[in-house]
């Protein structure tokens, strides 16, 4: 478990360094209506929803209850996520109410209709916020380790 733990990291690390090249560029940017107009802002947009999404994904998934594992605070990795939510929050990894904004971001981003623009134009903000909080999960994850 522990050799699968590493290779998770090393996966969202590698998610993070491509979705902060991207983060990085948008904060530079004014993100309005008339941003859609250039393609390489919508190829940036594209790239940087798509790794906060698989970094959401992974950590939420898959990392959270590996985490717990290794050190040995549960010992099945089938509990249901609230259990989950708890024992991060018991590490002060997390707070659920944060993780819980965290995959309404991640819905809204889902299920966003890409005519409506003002509508993107929100995600992507609350997206670019996310991705700190994000950022910093995974950051107390890996201090914890």
């Amino acid at each position: 478990m522990k050799e699968e733990l590493k290779e998770l990291i090393v996966l969202i690390d590698r998610l993070f360094e491509n979705c902060q090249i991207d983060y990085d560029e948008l904060k530079q940017k004014d993100i309005d209506e008339n941003f859609f107009d250039e393609y390489n802002s919508v190829r940036i947009v594209n790239s940087f929803l798509f790794n906060y999404s698989k970094i959401q994904d992974k950590i939420g998934a898959k990392l959270f209850r590996k985490f717990l594992y290794v050190i040995n605070e549960i010992d099945d990795l089938n509990i249901p996520m609230i259990d989950v939510l708890n024992f991060l929050e018991k590490f002060d990894i997390l707070q659920r109410d944060d993780w819980e904004r965290l995959r309404e971001i991640r819905n809204s981003i889902a299920h966003e209709y890409p005519y409506n623009i003002q509508e993107r134009v929100e995600n992507i903000k609350l997206a670019l916020d996310g991705y700190e909080s994000l950022k910093q999960i995974y950051t107390n994850i890996k201090a914890k380790l």
